[in-house]
């Protein structure tokens, strides 16, 4: 049996009444509504915490914040943390990271992680 494919789009300072499928006349988004025929899209979804890094830190581990000690954007994710991107790569999906990477230490190899990144400053 084949793996179905995933996309996790996370866009943080994006609220939901700003996509068409959540009501918004206004708003022009087909791509996101044609992934959401098929896909999740979440109405009642909550940032875990206020400042971004410690929020995206939990998006990856699936822990709280404060329990990992992410409480500021200076405390990156540690090597030994669980990380959904590492473990999805290790279970053969190929892994494409692209955006701003503020939450994995530069000293944590990127192939450990993802098979391709995409910072969309550098080609």
């Amino acid at each position: 049996m084949s793996k179905p494919n995933i996309i996790y789009f996370v866009a943080d300072q994006m609220r939901k009444d700003s996509l068409h499928h959540m009501g918004c006349e206004a708003s022009i988004t087909p791509n996101f509504d044609a992934l959401v025929e098929e896909g999740v899209s979440f109405e009642n979804a909550y940032c875990q915490n206020p400042i971004c890094a410690p929020s995206r830190c939990s998006f990856l581990t699936g822990l709280y914040p404060h329990t990992t000690g992410h409480r500021t954007i200076h405390y990156l994710q540690d090597e030994d943390e669980p990380n959904f991107l590492r473990t999805m790569k290790n279970q053969g999906y190929e892994v494409i990271w692209i955006g701003l990477n503020d939450v994995l230490p530069a000293s944590m190899p990127k192939d450990d992680y993802c098979d391709a990144y995409f910072d969309g400053e550098t080609l």
